[in-house]
Order: C-alpha cells, then sequence, then structure tokens
C-alpha cells in the first residue's frame, strides 16, 4: 500500500505510513490516506508483539488525529476486525457506520479499503487547537 501499487482494481496511492519508534526500533504503524477535508482512513495497524498494551498505538493514535485536525479532515474510517472493533468502539471512541453512511463515503472515496468480514467504523475528528507563543 505504502508504495502505491495497484492490485485488482484497487488503487492504492496517496497512502502514508505514520510510525512510532523507541529506541530506534519501530513499536507501531499505522497506514493513513486522506480524501480531502471530509475523510481520512486508516486501513492497516500494527504494533510489535512484545509491546502490546503498553499504550505506544494510542499515542500514534493520538499523533494521526492531530494532524488530521491541522489538515481540517472532518472524520475517521477504518475497517474494523470482530474481535477488534470493542478496542476501537471502547479505547478510541468509535462508532459503528450505518450502510447509508458508508454509501455515502464511498461515492466520494471510492477506493476505500475494506477487507472481508469487517465492520466500517468512523468517528469525527477533534478541531485542531492552534496554540500561538
Amino acid at each position: 500500500m505504502v508504495y502505491g501499487r495497484n492490485v485488482r482494481s484497487q488503487e492504492f496511492g496517496n497512502m502514508y505510513c505514520a510510525i512510532l519508534m523507541v529506541n530506534s526500533t519501530v513499536v507501531s504503524a499505522g497506514i493513513i490516506r486522506v480524501f480531502g477535508h471530509e475523510v481520512a482512513e486508516l486501513p492497516l495497524v500494527a504494533t510489535s508483539n512484545g509491546n502490546h498494551g503498553k499504550g505506544y498505538f494510542q499515542l500514534l493514535f493520538s499523533c494521526i488525529e492531530k494532524l488530521l485536525a491541522f489538515l481540517n479532515v472532518k472524520s475517521i474510517v477504518l475497517p474494523a476486525a470482530e474481535e477488534a472493533e470493542s478496542i476501537w468502539t471502547d479505547k478510541f471512541g468509535f462508532t459503528k457506520m450505518k450502510p447509508e453512511q458508508l454509501t455515502t463515503y464511498r461515492r466520494t472515496c471510492y477506493q476505500m479499503v475494506t477487507f472481508k468480514g469487517t465492520s466500517m467504523l468512523h468517528k469525527r475528528v477533534p478541531e485542531c487547537r492552534v496554540v500561538s507563543t
């Protein structure tokens, strides 16, 4: 995805990888794609096995949210596996997308990444707070 290669009519251009490193080691990563000011997607995230439960992805996600807020993106969407859905809803504030909402997003973001057996979740991006000195 990050290299922008196309697979079976799925276009993976304009994808970016955000990483969190600790002591020169990548501990958490997320793939992001912004579809203008309306929506961004976070189709894949990962945290290395030895670093689960340490809050590294929460920190990375916070940075991603702040970046999207700075870019004036309104919503973030992601495909969630059934076993991870409660983590996204309980810890990160996502909600399950209604079918009509998904249809609306797909009209403007027709290349959104989906995986078989996942639910699409979404969340409003908090507004950007600019601190002046």
